[in-house]
């Protein structure tokens, strides 16, 4: 009985650090943006096909666009670790502009 009280404890704290992604709360508070992420990314299968204007409507224009090596999209997710580096989602475009994957970089 005890550990499952844990077991609900430990889970209830996990779930408690994550954000809810809505359009609105990822436009208006960058700093939180990491805590919506995992949110984000499971709603929408981890965005993954979207195409460019599917992409801006959900999630806003890009902090920046990149062309090269290949079209990329990077959106700001706030401080990183101990606050000195930020972390920062890249959206990599395929020919058609359609996401073919992401991943977190750190700068």
């Amino acid at each position: 009985m005890r550990k499952t009280v844990i077991a609900l404890l430990g889970l209830l704290l996990l779930c408690a650090c994550q954000s809810q992604f809505t359009a609105d709360s990822w436009a208006s508070d960058r700093e939180k943006r990491s805590e919506m992420l995992s949110d984000l990314l499971n709603k929408n299968n981890n965005l993954v096909g979207k195409t460019e204007n599917e992409i801006i409507a959900l999630m806003g224009k890009p902090e920046e666009k990149l062309d090269e090596p290949s079209s990329q999209y990077v959106y700001y997710l706030g401080r990183a670790g101990l606050g000195v580096d930020d972390s920062l989602l890249v959206l990599q475009f395929d020919e058609n502009w359609k996401v073919e994957s992401h991943k977190i970089r750190y700068d």
